[in-house]
């Protein structure tokens, strides 16, 4: 049923959340939600399958590491090595569930913004090492972040030095071609400095005005495009009003030179799924507005 209801929708890129890692005795362990990646091999990759190319336009599966209190993951991660995980990764999860991509969700265990701030002072150089070395195998996957708008603010749209990386995470991972980072998935709903406020102006003052002026920096050339607000519908932000701040983001930042949203993320499935079509077809609307 949520392969045929999120199939049939217009949401071109799914995130499964989460999977975590632990460390013991020098063995790596990789679970999705607690459950062991074997044990879903047997159906999952046969729906996962139907859902990229079974409906049409083809839609990309991700997977999403880490989440709210899962700093162990990360430690699990630097401890055993970025280039063993990478590979112990892929060929225990990404190739047999043929998904397309990773979403890296650096949370802390518990608090506020400092927490946050703190949690990417101490893995920030992890999380950059992750994003590096899996587009260095997959070239073609997306790689994503999903930070709270403060961590955002304060971490990716200024050089703000990190230990291992002086001159921010941003330029750690620029390219040739652009940045290794995809897109942010950005939370507009917990934990940052935007709740039930005025999103578009600060979308404008700490993140498009900034993460533009730093372009050359970071390869991030379509600002707009590369900030993606991320909705959590019970959190008072319904269709209307996600529509809302959509709109409302491109009129204020229309003079940066900075492009248009060209995406929307919302967490989670279960929120919409009653009215899937009417959330996919409203967001795509003003998308191409």
């Amino acid at each position: 049923m949520v392969v045929e209801t999120l199939g049939r929708s217009r949401f071109n890129v799914l995130v499964l959340s989460f999977l975590q890692a632990s460390l013991s005795s020098g063995r790596l362990t990789l679970s999705y939600n607690g459950n062991s990646f074997s044990s879903m091999l047997r159906q999952v990759p046969a729906l996962l399958a139907r859902l990229r190319a079974g409906f049409g336009e083809r839609k990309r599966v991700m997977l999403s590491i880490g989440g709210w209190q899962h700093l162990p993951t990360f430690e699990a991660i630097r401890s055993f090595g970025v280039q063993g995980f990478v590979r112990q990764l892929s060929e225990e999860v990404i190739v047999p569930l043929g998904l397309d991509g990773i979403d890296l969700d650096l949370e802390p265990q518990t608090g506020g913004l400092d927490h946050w701030i703190r949690a990417h002072e101490e893995y920030g150089l992890t999380v950059v090492e992750l994003t590096n070395e899996y587009k260095r195998v997959r070239p073609e996957h997306l790689v994503t972040h999903a930070p709270i708008s403060g961590v955002a603010a304060q971490i990716y749209t200024q050089p703000r030095p990190l230990p291992g990386l002086p001159k921010g995470l941003l330029a750690a991972t620029r390219t040739g071609y652009g940045n290794n980072i995809d897109w942010l998935n950005v939370q507009m709903y917990e934990g940052g400095q935007v709740v039930g406020g005025d999103i578009a102006g600060y979308y404008r003052a700490a993140l498009a005005a900034p993460l533009t002026k730093i372009q050359a920096q970071t390869g991030v050339a379509a600002t707009l495009g590369f900030l993606t607000p991320l909705f959590q519908p019970d959190a008072k932000q319904p269709l209307a009003f996600c529509r809302e701040v959509i709109t409302s983001i491109n009129r204020r930042c229309a003079d940066l030179d900075a492009g248009s949203v060209t995406g929307v993320a919302l967490w989670d499935y279960r929120q919409v799924a009653p009215s899937m079509r009417e959330w996919s077809d409203g967001l795509n609307s003003v998308l191409h507005a």
